[in-house]
């Protein structure tokens, strides 16, 4: 069938139909390749992009499958879709929102967000003590640190910053960075690292690849915002699942045949904004519900070299291992933020189809930069020393926020204490609004990420985020002094509605 180019219904719209019917109707059976988008296209008389909305749809459904770098299939779920032998009998089954649904949800959730966005302005004053920075402290990098890096890096011969370079990354880089993940006990090469600008690109990758597959998107929450944005931006919905002190929701890890090469995105580590490490039962259960299902796990690690006190959680690296996992690191958080090196750590076939979607965002990340990086990484003492040094700065200021919050709060306040990092997560008693206090506490000179921010739906309005890594011990203790007059006060009023934006009432 060629689509109707007169009609009044999308193009797409009529493209998902047909094939939606030659399923149900047996003509396309469990199992069977479609056709490549191109070649869909080509015969449909329209353009690839025309075509990936519509199988977009068909994915959503259950009725079909996609798997990098074998095709896309008629999924076992349209066996059990096609019609009833006593239609009088069946039930109808809801229909999943709709391309136009999607994208009206998700402009207002960037509506929302933007609008939040706007009060961070605020917090540029001169004079405000700034809670909300989540990036490190470059006092933790020795003066000349980058000098040094540079020259070693340069060492071996300029001629290899000339050129573009392989999308995925220097090898050499690969394999200091794959030497890292070995030296841990998982079994990585060089061909499973993608080297990328910082994980945000990581995402960003993952975002558009899953826009190709009409894959679906679980979101943990609350979660940094970059992560809803970006697959936001390639029309994807993500479906949040909200965490608790342990991890993602064991109650929303239910087994669903439609779940099969979804995403879920989590930060098991050091979690942003929650401060907090998945356990290892809830990682267990994660990673069983995985397999499970077919689903590929987005772990983002970037803050596992700050991680100071107790074990750190097991990688998914190690189960589900690569097949189903992908993993996100970066020395933006215990290094240097400006360097924008980062990765992503996954199979080798995963590898291959994210450097094909790179290619095409950037040729390659600067050279010199990764140079820089693998001197870094190489330099097995510096490393170490490196480590250590940021890893007890930052646990002393974490011990300066928990002995401050403890004096100063009023009663009815909680908060989480992680074992490194630089953040962790504030709650007043049900019914305040943190974005209340906010502006509250603005006027007096802090400022603080409230949990809104921190939610696609802006939910979590009793929360919000307190990042000190860029503070000293001095302006940490000043500031939660501060917030705690302003909190005590605030508390003071009777609790009301935070409404859809976490405003409440000011």
């Amino acid at each position: 069938m060629k689509p109707d180019k007169t009609s009044d219904i999308p193009l797409y719209i009529q493209i998902r139909d047909s094939l939606r019917e030659e399923i149900r109707s047996g003509a396309r059976s469990a199992g069977d390749r479609l056709p490549p988008v191109t070649v869909l296209a080509a015969e449909k008389s329209v353009t690839p992009a025309t075509v990936r909305r519509a199988l977009q749809d068909l994915s959503a459904e259950g009725l079909i499958t996609s798997h990098v770098g074998r095709g896309t299939f008629v999924s076992s779920v349209a066996a059990r879709a096609q019609p009833a032998a006593h239609p009088q009998e069946s039930r109808p089954e809801a229909e999943p929102p709709s391309h136009e649904a999607i994208a009206a949800g998700n402009r207002l959730r960037a509506n929302i967000a933007r609008s939040l966005s706007d009060l961070l302005g605020l917090s540029q004053r001169p004079g405000i003590i700034a809670f909300t920075r989540g990036i490190g402290d470059p006092d933790t990098v020795e003066r000349g640190t980058l000098t040094r890096l540079a020259t070693r890096a340069l060492e071996s011969g300029e001629e290899i910053f000339w050129d573009y370079g392989d999308p995925r990354g220097l090898p050499s880089l690969r394999t200091a960075i794959a030497d890292l993940y070995r030296a841990r006990g998982l079994d990585v090469g060089a061909d499973h690292v993608l080297v990328t600008s910082g994980s945000q690109q990581a995402i960003a990758l993952v975002a558009q690849q899953a826009a190709e597959t009409g894959a679906r998107v679980l979101c943990e929450t609350p979660c940094y915002g970059g992560v809803t944005s970006a697959f936001a931006a390639y029309g994807l919905w993500t479906e949040p699942i909200v965490r608790d002190d342990e991890g993602p929701s064991a109650a929303a890890l239910v087994d669903d045949p439609r779940l099969e090469n979804s995403y879920l995105y989590l930060c098991p580590v050091l979690h942003n904004p929650m401060g907090l490490d998945v356990s290892p039962a809830r990682g267990a259960l994660v990673s069983a519900w995985a397999r499970r299902n077919g689903v590929t796990l987005v772990s983002d690690e970037v803050f596992r070299d700050l991680h100071a006190e107790g074990p750190e959680p097991a990688s998914f690296l190690a189960d589900p291992g690569p097949e189903r996992a992908i993993v996100l690191g970066s020395l933006s958080k215990s290094f240097i933020s400006g360097l924008r090196v980062g990765w992503l750590v996954s199979s080798e076939e995963r590898v291959r189809e994210l450097a094909r979607i790179k290619k095409t965002m950037d040729l390659g990340c600067p050279p010199l930069m990764q140079g820089i990086a693998e001197a870094f990484i190489r330099d097995k003492d510096g490393l170490a020393a490196h480590r250590e040094r940021v890893r007890a700065h930052y646990l002393a200021l974490r011990d300066v926020t928990l002995a401050s919050l403890e004096s100063s709060m009023p009663q009815g306040v909680s908060w989480t204490r992680p074992a490194g990092g630089f953040q962790l997560w504030v709650t007043l008693p049900q019914g305040y609004s943190s974005v209340a206090l906010y502006l509250r506490a603005i006027e007096r000179g802090v400022a603080f990420l409230p949990g809104p921010m921190q939610d696609a739906d802006g939910r979590f309005a009793n929360s919000f985020r307190l990042c000190y890594g860029s503070l000293c011990a001095e302006e940490i203790r000043a500031g939660i002094k501060i917030l705690g007059d302003a909190t005590r006060e605030f508390l003071a009023s009777a609790p009301g509605d935070a409404g859809s934006g976490g405003l409440g009432y000011v």
